[in-house]
């Protein structure tokens, strides 16, 4: 009787541990990556400057 045990027990420990031996189609684990738009479009600078004109109407000493 422990003969049967112990074959029964490795015979589980075999169809335990053969999970692997179906092989299933590979899947498909691909990752497409969308481009990046790395494009920035820059507002033009106004660098006009409007300086108002000195007061040059102090009375003089």
């Amino acid at each position: 009787m422990k003969k049967f045990f112990a074959i029964a027990v490795i015979a589980i420990a075999f169809v335990a541990c053969n999970n692997d031996a179906e092989k299933k189609p590979a899947e498909d684990t691909t990752v497409v990556v969308a481009p990046v738009d790395t494009t920035v479009v820059v507002a033009p600078v106004d660098t006009t400057v409007v300086v108002a004109p000195a007061d040059t109407t102090a009375p003089k000493m």
